[in-house]
């Protein structure tokens, strides 16, 4: 029955370490009525396993993690043959591309294409890039510094290693069904959050391995209106082709309300005129009848 109730306050001093993200401590537990309580460090094999964020790791003593992106948007003279060099590029530095995406026009295709190259690469990448352009219309350039959230994973992580271990062990030394079921309880849910800290610090090092770079392509004859003489021909013709619509547009609402509304209304508005002018000649040649019988 003591080893039970060790078990017991075992199990509810690893509830308190485990409850809580920004600081977790040993709390004291009060002994029951007649018992008198051991050392703590009876209870976690003389070791300490609060948690803190600022524990040994600390983000000066590592290496900075920054997640690196970039868009681009280029002019090309040929936008199937950019991307084609874009691909491999990407293939030659180790990376891969994660979209493609080309829009068909009369005077040429315009494209957009994302890859992932290796983080080490991302300067040289970029350069190569931009020597495709006749012109580079835009470049963004960014960083995300996650060094503090990976230190504080790590040491989070081999805080919940700690408790682990330290269930498994209550786990062996327990004698019946109720604490058996007790501890399997509080050991799944440490080895839960194990998952999720471990996939999130996976995440991460995938992010900051690999830079992510947006490229949008224009063809030339796209990007340059045909301009003779200082005419803007395309320009021009885009502007008719607007009013045309308008005036289109116009024509077709007015078309639509004079069925719908207009008429309907003049329907019901005339209606009983059109009647009693009608029921009017016919009386008046009733009438006439009468009186050419009469002579």
């Amino acid at each position: 029955m003591k080893k039970k109730l060790w078990v017991v306050i075992g199990i509810a001093v690893l509830v308190l370490l485990t409850s809580g993200c920004q600081s977790i401590a040993y709390r004291e537990i009060p002994p029951a009525p007649g018992m008198t309580m051991p050392p703590q460090s009876e209870l976690s094999g003389g070791a300490d396993y609060s948690y803190s964020p600022e524990e040994p790791a600390s983000a000066t003593t590592v290496e900075r993690m920054v997640i690196r992106t970039a868009d681009l948007d280029l002019i090309v003279p040929d936008t199937e043959e950019a991307i084609t060099a874009i691909e491999e590029l990407a293939s030659d530095l180790g990376g891969y591309v994660v979209s493609l995406n080309t829009y068909q026009y009369e005077q040429g295709v315009q494209g957009s294409i994302t890859i992932r190259i290796p983080a080490e690469s991302f300067n040289a990448a970029l350069e190569q890039l931009k020597a495709l352009a006749t012109t580079v219309r835009s470049e963004s350039v960014g960083g995300q510094d996650v060094t503090d959230e990976y230190v504080d994973l790590e040491s989070r992580l081999r805080h919940l290693r700690a408790v682990e271990e330290q269930l498994l062990g209550f786990l062996e030394e327990a004698e019946d069904t109720e604490a058996t079921l007790a501890v399997y309880e509080q050991l799944q849910q440490v080895q839960g959050e194990i998952e999720q800290v471990t996939g999130r610090m996976q995440y991460l090092e995938n992010q900051v391995a690999l830079a992510t770079i947006t490229i949008s392509l224009t063809p030339d004859a796209l990007a340059q209106p045909l301009e003779v003489g200082g005419w803007n021909l395309p320009g021009t013709f885009r502007h008719a082709l607007e009013a045309l619509l308008n005036t289109l547009e116009v024509i077709v609402k007015a078309a639509i309300y004079l069925v719908i509304v207009v008429l309907p209304t003049l329907v019901i508005l005339l209606a009983p005129i059109v009647a009693i002018v009608l029921l009017v000649r016919w009386l008046v040649r009733r009438r006439k009848r009468a009186r050419v019988k009469a002579e």
